[in-house]
């Protein structure tokens, strides 16, 4: 009988391999992987002769045949070229074959997002030149400037943005300034700037870009972002840039913060001040903080003696201690109660916020599956497999992100340990069902392309 370790391992294994997929290029597995990683690596003649045997084959004319294969995806030669950089190839397939320069995959890409993904300067540009929707989004709402801004692609961004782009347009993961400044592109960031994004822009009622640098501790992009004006007490989830550069425990942007007229009075959804926050800090050795923060909070009654000295004795005590315990324990049970309201209202973004926050795993997993996330669904579904092996909910949620992913074999599987876990539900029974059925339809839809 197969061990709940070996279990997680395989699904652990499928995630991985998934990781490793996500770099665009063709699919060992495919059928047309010759002729798809002919078209990705730029061996010109080699596609040729591919796509000549293929159209024989297939006893259909080369524009009709080419044009109509596609991966189980939905790409084509395109989209591999473009993601390859093979500018031969693209310019064969669109000034030859006459095929359409924004056909699109199964998830609304088209061949410009992939050469934006990858980088590839020159593809783009000719891919813009032949007539690409420099703006097209996809079905996920994401345009080309925000895979560039995600890659921090200077160039591609300028050239995207020379184009008319709206350099705002947001998707359901914020706007390419989000994008940038939550993965510390700083140039990126400068250059966003620089074209008028907007620096207080926020997404789902959460995160500003200021935000999302204090998260990451980008600190070259937070100081871009307050020099072009961004606020300084912008509310992120009941906390503000101070009180989580604070936690971070970061003093020279703390000083920043506070020089861009951030608030140190503020207090985070807990009640807390920045400085209350950083006495907790300074158990963790970060009391120069306080040091900071001291001279300019008003004096907090609950705290009789109102010095440096007072707090850190305070800090200390077993009462505080015990407040803390009881505080983080609030804190949490709140986060789960945030969390699943926000879920109930469709807010997934924030529900997942929360759900990070509390570590509730398979409701994270949950708010991914509703965002059509099936990589970081199936992640938390597989860490919360980690924590209980013998839980259904687990395999379920599991089951859903390979759904997402189209895995229909292996979500089949991780329906079917669910059910053998939990034998009464009929639910869990449906859901095997309805993802068999699932790959059979792929199956054949797959055949009929």
């Amino acid at each position: 009988m197969e061990s709940s370790a070996s279990k997680v391992s395989k699904f652990q294994q499928i995630l991985d391999e998934l990781m490793t997929d996500m770099d665009y290029s063709p699919n060992s597995r495919s059928p047309h992987f010759e002729l798809f990683n002919a078209a990705y690596i730029g061996d010109f003649d080699r596609f040729k002769r591919l796509a000549l045997n293929h159209a024989d084959d297939e006893m259909l004319a080369l524009a009709k045949s080419i044009g109509k294969v596609k991966d189980e995806d939905g790409r084509g030669c395109l989209h591999f070229a473009a993601a390859g950089g093979s500018l031969e190839v693209c310019k064969y397939l669109l000034e030859k074959l006459k095929l359409d320069v924004d056909s699109k995959d199964g998830k609304g890409i088209t061949p410009l997002y992939h050469a934006t993904i990858k980088g590839h300067l020159d593809t783009v540009t000719y891919l813009l030149e032949k007539g690409a929707k420099p703006d097209a989004s996809n079905d996920a709402f994401v345009t080309p400037l925000h895979y560039a801004a995600k890659s921090g692609n200077t160039k591609i961004i300028t050239l995207l943005l020379s184009r008319g782009v709206r350099v705002d347009a947001s998707t359901r993961s914020g706007t390419a300034l989000h994008f940038a400044a939550g993965l510390g592109h700083r140039d990126a960031v400068d250059v966003l700037l620089d074209h008028g994004a907007d620096p207080n822009i926020v997404f789902h009622g959460m995160v500003t870009p200021l935000m999302s640098t204090i998260l990451v501790k980008s600190w070259e992009c937070m100081e871009l972002l307050l020099q072009a004006c961004a606020d300084p007490d912008g509310v992120f989830c009941g906390s503000t840039p101070l009180i989580l550069a604070v936690s971070n425990g970061h003093v020279e942007d703390i000083k920043r913060l506070l020089e861009a007229g951030a608030d140190p009075n503020v207090t985070n959804s807990a009640g807390l001040t920045a400085l209350e926050v950083a006495e907790v800090a300074a158990i963790k050795c970060k009391d120069p903080i306080i040091g900071v923060l001291f001279p300019v909070t008003f004096p907090i009654p609950t705290y009789p003696d109102w010095s440096i000295d007072g707090l850190m004795k305070d800090v200390n005590s077993d009462a505080n201690k015990m407040q803390r315990e009881l505080a983080a324990k609030e804190n949490y049970l709140q986060a789960i109660s945030k969390g699943r309201d926000a879920l109930l209202r469709k807010r997934y973004h924030q529900a997942a916020y929360c759900f990070t926050e509390s570590d509730v795993l398979s409701d994270l997993s949950l708010c991914y599956a509703h965002l059509d996330d099936g990589i970081n669904a199936l992640d938390n579904a597989i860490k919360c497999l980690y924590q209980r092996p013998e839980w259904p909910k687990a395999y379920c949620r599991i089951g859903v992100a390979l759904s997402i992913l189209k895995r229909y074999s292996d979500a089949a599987d991780a329906f079917l340990e669910a059910s053998v876990l939990d034998p009464g539900n009929e639910n869990i029974k449906d859901a095997y069902m309805e993802t068999i059925e699932d790959g059979l339809n792929s199956i054949e839809v797959y055949n009929a392309g």
